[in-house]
């Protein structure tokens, strides 16, 4: 008798241990104000009312811990009363009644809307994430397919299905569920099971795929929306994660032993958890995975769960290769964002620089027009060929805009070499000019503007600092020769004399004198230049050359 006693009050204790076992509720009141009707909520008969947070917050939770497992009771009343003072005595309309299971390492939010609508999503709780070990292993998975399969009616196949999807140890991947539910052949039935398996599924942006199990219609609608319906609840759940929650998570992937696991506890805090994440946390995470594929991967699940989405995209730097960068780049625009320089410079297709025009052409104002064009080039994901370049100017109808905008351009121009002949968009001579000096001044080559101009002073110490700086006469006499074949460049006869003192040999002397007459302002002073032959054989042809050209003789001393 006494071992009988003892035995049953072992198995009290038990039973006992089994039902002390807690998890938490959040109550969310949702888009309820001092304007809509308030709402009490009821679990197992305690009281909890949406009008006691301060100023009646639109979006209040309401955190309830240690609410046992199991079964549990809910009821939502409206109140006529939003007086906070009488709530306990308020007199309420029943509008929505409902047993729910709160299962062990799970929390279950419960959100209330202001039409009275209720919604239920379970996430796993703070300490189940880190004992999160994945899906379950294929031998273990297996041996539950065969225990499923040995049972003798569909409705205790349905059962067992039923017992492994509640049990919170298990998880499964979304390809592991549609081989369990193509194993019942009740629609119904396997409705309601794939309802209870999504808390466990480890893949859930995969679980709607599993629409196609069922053969109705109805029961494939239903499906969608259960699926919208979670996808939904679960995005208003999340919270920011805390820099204590945060710091855990860092250090629970980092005692991980291989790179496999990292990945593994990174896609399910992306996919599981009940947190939001922000950029600069994303990028911190990222650091923890040394393959490209991985981050990829990885990056693109953490996309639905950042707070700051518009800085989403200067994560393309988390990727050293140029192909992970561009299919980065294209992901985050898929998405309606903006991505940041990938460090390629690739022209705007042809499709994208007609839309963009189209939306310039349509603005009502050249006001509106110059700032669509300015916004074209300030963004750092743009590039443009010369000849999109000049379509674009062609929307300006103002000089000095265009000049603005022409400079702004250059960093975004694919073809460098040919940005100086943009030099006739401008009609004015003085714009011309300016535009002349600024292509210079980022050393590229402009074509003639048409007028004759002599070299400006700064632009002329440039020019002789260059050739001053070449290690060699070759190169000093190469570079004079591409100042006097640049048919852009004009100069006073000084300043040829300038440049042809950097040329030792009188023979290359002579030949860059007679080149660099085109270039001359004051051809009547060219002859002047004589002085700078020694040789006779060099002087009298020289005097030759000028008296063709300007029917002045040099005088020989």
């Amino acid at each position: 008798m006494k071992t009988l006693t003892s035995t049953l009050f072992m198995c009290f204790l038990a039973i006992a241990g089994i039902a002390q076992s807690t998890s938490t509720v959040n109550i969310i009141f949702r888009g309820i104000t001092k304007t809509t009707n308030n709402f009490e909520v009821r679990i197992d008969d305690k009281r909890y009312f949406s009008n006691t947070s301060p100023n009646n917050t639109p979006n209040y939770k309401i955190a309830i811990n240690n609410i046992l497992t199991g079964t549990r009771a809910l009821k939502l009343y409206r109140l006529r009363s939003n007086n906070v003072s009488a709530n306990a005595n308020s007199q309420n309309t029943l509008i929505y009644s409902k047993n729910f299971i709160l299962r062990e390492r799970y929390d279950m939010n419960i959100t209330v809307s202001a039409n009275g609508s209720v919604q239920f999503s379970e996430t796993l709780s703070e300490v189940t994430e880190q004992l999160n070990t994945g899906p379950m292993s294929t031998d273990a998975f297996n041996t539950l397919k065969q225990s499923v399969n040995s049972q003798w009616s569909q409705a205790l196949k349905a059962e067992k299905i039923r017992d492994a999807f509640v049990n919170a140890n298990n998880r499964f991947t979304s390809a592991q569920v549609r081989q369990l539910l193509v194993m019942v052949t009740s629609e119904s039935d396997k409705l309601d099971l794939a309802k209870l398996a999504y808390a466990g599924v480890t893949d859930t942006e995969n679980f709607a795929a599993l629409s196609n199990v069922f053969s109705s219609t109805t029961r494939r609608n239903e499906f969608a929306e259960f699926v919208r319906s979670k996808a939904e609840a679960e995005a208003s759940a999340r919270v920011l994660i805390s820099d204590s929650n945060f710091n855990t998570l860092v250090a629970n992937v980092k005692s991980k032993w291989s790179q496999s696991l990292k990945g593994e506890a990174l896609r399910d805090a992306f996919i599981n958890s009940n947190h939001n994440y922000t950029t600069m946390q994303v990028r911190q995470l990222m650091g923890l995975v040394t393959s490209e594929s991985d981050r990829l991967d990885l990056i693109k699940l953490a996309y639905p769960v950042v707070t700051d989405a518009d800085n989403f995209g200067a994560l393309y730097d988390v990727f050293a290769s140029t192909a992970k960068r561009g299919e980065f780049n294209d992901f985050v625009i898929s998405k309606g964002g903006a991505a940041a320089n990938t460090g390629v410079k690739a022209q705007m297709t042809a499709n994208n620089f007609n839309v963009l025009m189209t939306s310039i052409q349509s603005k009502w104002s050249q006001a509106l027009k110059t700032d669509a064009v300015r916004d074209a080039f300030r963004n750092t994901n743009n590039y443009f060929s010369t000849e999109q370049i000049r379509q674009l100017m062609a929307q300006v109808t103002s000089e000095n805009d265009r000049m603005e905008l022409i400079k702004m351009s250059y960093p975004a121009v694919i073809d460098t070499d040919n940005f100086g002949s943009l030099v006739d968009v401008f009609s004015s001579t003085a714009y011309r000019l300016e535009f002349n000096d600024f292509v210079v001044s980022k050393g590229g080559v402009t074509v003639n503007t048409g007028v004759r101009a002599q070299m400006t002073v700064n632009n002329f110490n440039m020019l002789m600092a260059g050739i001053r700086s070449k290690s060699s006469q070759a190169l000093r006499t190469d570079a004079v020769r591409d100042a006097f074949i640049n048919t852009n460049n004009f100069f006073s006869t000084d300043q040829i004399r300038t440049l042809l003192t950097q040329v030792t040999s009188e023979s290359d002397r002579l030949a860059l004198a007679k080149q660099s007459f085109r270039s001359v302002m004051d051809p009547n002073n060219f002859y002047q230049l004589g002085d700078l032959f020694t040789s006779t054989t060099y002087k009298n042809e020289f005097n030759t050359f000028v008296n063709a050209q300007t029917g002045t003789t040099v005088i020989l001393l």
